[in-house]
């Protein structure tokens, strides 16, 4: 009697795809059992969001609006008509064939009224801005029936129109359409461009000299380190020396030094994030080398240096898997830290100032007055609260990434 074969199991095949969802799965419990990091992860998709597709959704503002200079936010720019027209001239459609628009020079509305200059059916007027007596003027000609209809700021007509000097001329002036212009969520910079455009497009350069910074000293740190503790003997000990006096070295005032020499090349962000991460590196090198140390006594690391793998193998290979989670959790760390030393050389001016970042509104809210004028406070507020949020966000995010990868922290 033949023997029946024994039915055996057929295992799946794993996929790339099945691959890649167990990691992603952990990944999400972890992020769904810390709410503090899941808060982290949504932020820093927010401003994932933010460098990439706002851009495109809300172009940068260069237009420089000498009658809308620190206004404060939500202010635009409104239809100011007589009291008996409000309800017939409600924007600028209606005055076609009907009366007369005027506005005032370099105040944002030409881009208004860029539609009907050349149509032949209305009848448009322009006053000089004549260092912002041509507002007032136009206001007067406004209240002598010379025109019908005013393009003005939201906060002139406050100081103006219906300030406690106002002649009683004025108290025939209304605002027939309130919303005409698109409001300035954030209000206006020292040269009248919206600080909210400035936001959504200063974030991307900061952010990515952050990031590289992050990753290049990390890369140093690990590398130096694993080499320090896996040779050991004289290239363990010039290692050792190396990043000890680098950490005598106050960083800050260096890095500045520094800056200086290397003058305009560090418009280049590579260059800038290469240049922090080189005074950056120490701290987590040796944490890394004491960390490895440890690791290279397991069996696994005895046996690849037995069979004689090579220091970059087993560092790749065998090392760095098993300290993925400090890795991550300093290179999260390091980016922070770059992010306030980049920072801190725009605001001292010690970077070029080549493009309009979250930093560079913080230099011109210092050189220009800003950080003491209430009115203007949101120039430096704004950039402040950005920096902020992501920072937190990228801490808190920190804090998931360590228990994905810790799982003792999963039951604390």
């Amino acid at each position: 009697m033949s023997e029946i074969p024994e039915k055996r199991k057929i295992e799946p095949e794993s996929s790339f795809l099945g691959d890649l969802m167990v990691p992603l799965k952990v990944f999400g419990k972890a992020l769904w059992r810390n709410k503090a990091g899941l808060v982290g992860f949504i932020g820093l998709v927010f401003f994932l969001l933010l460098i990439t597709i706002g851009p495109v959704l809300v172009p940068f503002d260069d237009q420089v609006k000498l009658d809308q200079i620190a206004a404060p936010p939500g202010s635009r720019l409104q239809l100011l008509v007589h009291a008996d027209d409000a309800e017939r001239f409600r924007s600028l459609q209606d005055f076609e064939g009907q009366g007369v628009l005027a506005y005032v020079e370099k105040t944002g509305a030409e881009d208004l009224v860029a539609p009907y200059v050349d149509d032949p059916n209305y009848t448009i007027e322009d006053f000089r801005f004549r260092s912002g007596r041509g507002v007032r003027e136009s206001v007067d000609a406004l209240a002598r029936d010379e025109i019908d209809g005013l393009i003005i700021f939201s906060e002139n007509v406050r100081m103006i129109v219906n300030g406690p000097d106002a002649p009683e001329a004025y108290q025939n002036l209304v605002v027939s359409n309130e919303g005409l212009g698109v409001p300035h969520l954030l209000g206006t910079d020292t040269q009248g461009r919206d600080i909210f455009s400035h936001i959504v497009n200063g974030g991307g350069s900061l952010i990515v000299t952050a990031l590289l910074a992050g990753m290049f000293s990390t890369l140093i740190a690990i590398v130096l380190g694993s080499v320090a503790a896996l040779q050991g003997g004289l290239p363990d000990r010039m290692l050792t020396a190396a990043a000890n006096f680098v950490l005598t070295i106050p960083r800050f005032p260096l890095l500045v030094v520094l800056a200086v020499l290397v003058g305009d090349q560090l418009s280049n962000f590579v260059l800038l994030a290469a240049l922090i991460a080189s005074l950056s590196w120490p701290v987590l090198m040796r944490a890394i080398r004491s960390l490895v140390l440890s690791l290279r006594e397991r069996d696994y690391v005895e046996v690849a240096r037995a069979l004689d793998l090579g220091t970059g193998h087993i560092i790749m290979r065998e090392i760095l898997p098993n300290m993925m989670s400090f890795v991550a959790i300093n290179f999260i760390f390091a980016t922070t830290a770059a992010m306030y030393l980049q920072i801190g050389l725009i605001f001292l001016g010690m970077a070029p100032i080549t493009d309009y970042s979250w930093g560079v509104m913080l230099y011109f809210g210092r050189t220009r007055g800003t950080l003491f004028s209430a009115d203007s406070a949101s120039m430096v507020l704004s950039p402040v609260i950005a920096i902020a949020l992501f920072q937190v966000s990228l801490v808190l995010f920190a804090r998931a990434v360590e228990e994905m990868f810790d799982p003792r922290l999963r039951s604390a």
